[in-house]
C-alpha cells in the first residue's frame, strides 16, 4: 500500500499541495517525511511535509529511499 507525502501548512494539515505531492511505500513514508522536514526541502515559513493514509490518482511521482539512504524521485 502507498501513502501520500505532501507539503502542507502547519496547523492545517487537512489541506495539502497537489503540485508538491508524492507517493511512498508505507514502510518508508515516515522516514522520508522526517528527512524532508529536517532538510526543510522546498519549505517556506509555516510549512511542513506530512504523511497521509491515502493515495489519490492525481499524484504522478514516487519518492523512495535508495540502499545508501538517499531520497530518490521518479515518475510512475
Amino acid at each position: 500500500m502507498k501513502k501520500l507525502i505532501a507539503k502542507s501548512i502547519v496547523g492545517k494539515e487537512y489541506m495539502h499541495s497537489r503540485s508538491q505531492a508524492y507517493l511512498a511505500d508505507k514502510e518508508e513514508a515516515d522516514k522520508i517525511c522526517a528527512a524532508l522536514n529536517r532538510a526543510e526541502y522546498q519549505l517556506k515559513e509555516g510549512e511542513c511535509w506530512h504523511v497521509y493514509d491515502y493515495a489519490p490518482s492525481y499524484v504522478d511521482q514516487i519518492i523512495s529511499l535508495t540502499k545508501t539512504g538517499r531520497i530518490k524521485l521518479s515518475y510512475i
